[in-house]
């Protein structure tokens, strides 16, 4: 036995030293460099990629095989653009697994990696070809075997990369992402062996917004042939900014074995952790879920719960989850309730929304359902009681991606904007659609004593985009309009309050809103305004929304126009408006409380304005306008009383008369057959130059301007009475007839002065003067002329019978 011991033993000497002389004459004879021409080639042939390695290749292959590659990159297919690039790689490979079929790997190390990741948006990528996605569908893949039928093994002893950035534009979800300063360290990555990693990243996304550190440190091991994968010891945090939330802090812990393509797991002591900010609200979210486990025979939890609170100023949104323990099997489970409860508490307001209910379902079958879940609605706000319930049935199957609500019913008491209380009542159905990111709802119910038939839904969930079509048969929108505070009383003989400054108009909403929908009013009121067959459809996105028609029945009338609202800074506003038959005076009456204008108006509207109140919108007004009204009458101003007092204003200018001016009392008007009239607006400043009214004793022209934004006037409007009309209007008018009048008005919309124009009159009247005494003189210069004429026949005629002597 030493004997044959020892001959074993010097034969296996001496294969090892013919081994190594083999690597050693190899290793001072091959030179990889000599093929980096025919891999390049090989690269553009098969890939039609361009691979370039400006470096050498360094080769070792004793201890163990290693490859040193500097620097070099690889094109995007069919094109120059670089689509990955690293500074330097090392491979280190066993040698003498080798001769077992085993690749052992010693160390992998990647410095510098950049790669440009892109995903069409038919869902391929700019790697499918060296994926071999472009090649004919293979076999089903198989482990490959030595000739003994011995499996091919696979061993890392560790992985480094360092300083790598990988850019990821995702044209399908329209985001990019950036990892930058991504850094791994591993241990040893086998089938079946435990190791370890450390990952710290830069995570950059447009889309959700998330600007965060991440770091990672776990143990994990995975099994490949029954696909099961374990996290051991987590312990990842977050640091940075994600979804709107400013200095997030978030941690994860816990243990996870999973295997997904079984539907079986298991979670033990998963504890996750979140605060920052939101809007200036402090965030604070705590989950626990101590045991969850779903085996081949058994499926049990341990008590689930956790809390999310946000705080802003006196404000405080507190919510809780909680599950009971709970045992059934993979095919069958139940949990006897689940609850979810949200409070909200300020000065004025203590709400608490409660959702709960029994859930079961399948694991196996991926149903998810419960017979009845509840929300209950309770608290008070400023005084009013809160309280209201909705209950429906739930199931959910996500083999099919659809989650059903069959029987919404809803009844609720909910605080009034303007005081008291309102009822709201609501059934009907809602569908969701998990795979299509799609949401349908079919509500019918009442508002107080207004019923409503509404569809509402999403088209997508992120970002949100909603739908609807919704009919009301009436709608009193002032009875929910909230009342303004009231001012304070300034003290007597103290300085007069200044008026409260306008508030900005709040078009934040307006920025992110996607939607697309119809509404159809059968009676509405607003701000005063009453109408009736009111149809609006709505179309927003990219922070600009369309209301194209804007239609109703108001008034004796008909409506129909556009708005257009676009956000910004400032904001922009355009509106289009045709009123048509319009009796303006009720009109004015509801909306402002009063008119000063009364008939039957057309109206054509159409102009622009921007900015952040409607003060600053009134200010910045362009475009035109146009107005026309039969028999009605301008109140505040009387020009036939201004006409029937001319004749003391001819006395003035004779001066025996003061001058005549004064404010237009209440009860003044001015009373016409036609009105029409076109305007020119720019900076919110009304231009009008052709205005024409006609009444059957007079006669108006007119042109100035109207200050919108400061809401004052200055005009001047000219008067001229009929001349034709023998007989009436008295002798003031008789006297006055054919000469024109100007009369300045001025002043406040709710104050407009008036004045006689007296330098205007004057000229008038003295052309008016001079026309009479050239007709005057005409007149008698042709009577004279005729007189003359008489006498020079007659001496004609005497001189000719004297000369014939007859």
């Amino acid at each position: 036995m030493p004997k044959i011991a020892r001959r074993i033993a010097i034969g296996i000497a001496a294969l090892l030293a013919v081994v190594l002389a083999a690597a050693a004459i190899l290793a001072a004879t091959f030179d990889p460099n000599d093929y980096k021409p025919q891999l390049i080639q090989l690269v553009q042939d098969r890939y039609q990629r361009t691979l370039t390695i400006p470096g050498d290749v360094r080769l070792r292959l004793f201890p163990r095989i290693a490859a040193d590659l500097g620097p070099a990159a690889i094109s995007e297919r069919g094109g120059a653009e670089r689509f990955a690039a690293v500074d330097g790689a090392r491979l280190s490979l066993a040698l003498l697994p080798l001769f077992s079929r085993q690749f052992v790997v010693d160390h992998v190390r990647i410095d510098g990696l950049r790669a440009n990741i892109r995903r069409g948006k038919d869902g391929s990528t700019n790697f499918d070809d060296l994926l071999g996605k472009d090649a004919p569908p293979a076999r089903e893949a198989v482990p490959p075997q030595t000739a003994a039928g011995n499996e091919v093994g696979f061993d890392i002893d560790s992985v480094q990369i360092n300083d790598a950035q990988i850019r990821i534009d995702d044209r399908q979800q329209n985001r990019r992402i950036e990892l930058a300063n991504l850094d791994i360290r591993s241990g040893r990555i086998a089938d079946g062996v435990p190791g370890t990693l450390h990952l710290t990243a830069d995570v950059k996304s447009d889309k959700p917004d998330i600007d965060v550190q991440l770091a990672i440190d776990s143990g994990f091991a995975f099994h490949l042939g029954p696909g099961r994968y374990q996290v051991t010891d987590l312990d990842a945090r977050i640091k940075g900014r994600m979804a709107g939330i400013a200095g997030l802090v978030a941690t994860a812990a816990g243990n996870a074995d999973l295997s997904p393509s079984t539907r079986r797991f298991t979670l033990d002591g998963i504890r996750v952790t979140a605060n920052g900010k939101h809007e200036g609200r402090a965030i604070d979210v705590k989950f626990d879920i101590p045991k969850l486990a779903v085996t081949d025979e058994k499926m049990a939890g341990g008590k689930v719960n956790g809390e999310a609170r946000l705080v802003q100023g006196a404000r405080t949104l507190t919510a809780t989850f909680a599950a009971p323990s709970f045992d059934g099997s993979p095919q069958s489970f139940r949990l006897p309730e689940i609850m979810l409860e949200a409070t909200a508490k300020d000065a004025g307001l203590d709400a608490k929304v409660k959702l709960a209910g029994a859930l079961s379902g399948s694991i196996d079958k991926l149903l998810l359902g419960s017979p009845r879940m509840s929300l209950q609605l309770s608290g008070s706000k400023g005084g009013t009681a809160i309280d209201g319930a909705l209950t429906t049935p739930f199931s959910a199957s996500f083999e099919t991606m659809h989650v059903d609500l069959p029987n919404i019913e809803g009844n609720f008491t909910l605080p009034n904007p303007a005081g008291g209380a309102l009822a709201f009542k609501t059934a009907g159905n809602a569908r969701i659609n998990l795979d299509k990111k799609t949401m349908t709802t079919a509500l019918k119910g009442s508002l107080d004593d207004s019923a409503y038939d509404a569809r509402l839904g999403l088209s997508r969930f992120s970002p949100p985009a909603y739908t609807f079509d919704i009919g009301i048969d009436r709608l009193d929108l002032d009875r929910y309009k909230r009342k303004p505070s009231p001012q304070r009383s300034v003290e007597k003989g103290g300085p007069p309050a200044k008026p409260a400054a306008e508030e900005p108009v709040d078009l934040s909403a307006l920025r992110t809103l996607q939607a697309d929908g119809n509404l159809r009013i059968g009676s509405l009121k607003a701000s005063g305004i009453r109408a009736s067959d009111v149809r609006m459809a709505l179309k927003a996105r990219n922070g600009k929304a369309d209301i194209d028609p804007i239609a109703a029945r108001l008034y004796g009338g008909s409506a129909a126009g556009a708005l257009s609202v676009m956000t910004g800074n400032p904001a922009h506003v355009a509106i289009r408006q045709n009123l048509t038959g319009i009796d303006v005076g009720p009109l004015l009456k509801d909306a402002l409380g009063g008119s000063r204008v009364e008939g039957r108006s057309n109206v054509r509207l159409d102009v622009a304005g921007k900015g952040m109140a409607f003060g600053q919108i009134r200010k910045s007004l362009d475009g035109n306008a146009a107005v026309e009204l039969r028999d009605g009458s301008v109140r505040g101003v009387n020009i036939a009383q201004a006409v029937r007092n001319a004749k003391a204003k001819i006395g003035e200018l004779r001066g025996d008369a003061p001058p005549q001016s004064g404010t237009a009392a209440a009860g003044d008007k001015t009373d016409f057959s036609e009105l029409s009239g076109t305007f020119r607006i720019a900076g919110g400043i009304a231009r009008n130059d052709d205005l024409s009214i006609k009444s059957p004793l007079i006669r108006v022209s007119g042109a100035g301007e109207i200050n919108l934004g400061e809401e004052r006037i200055d005009y001047l409007a000219k008067t001229t009475v009929v001349s034709t009309l023998e007989g009436q209007g008295g002798p003031e008018l008789q006297a006055l007839k054919g000469l024109t009048i100007p009369v300045r008005l001025s002043g406040p919309f709710d104050a407009i002065g008036w004045r006689i124009d007296v330098a205007g009159m004057a000229s008038e009247l003295a052309r008016q003067k001079l026309d009479e005494k050239r007709e005057e003189i005409k007149s008698k210069a042709q009577k004279a002329l005729e007189g003359q004429k008489g006498k020079v026949e007659e001496r004609l005629k005497e001189g000719l019978r004297g000369l014939l002597g007859k």
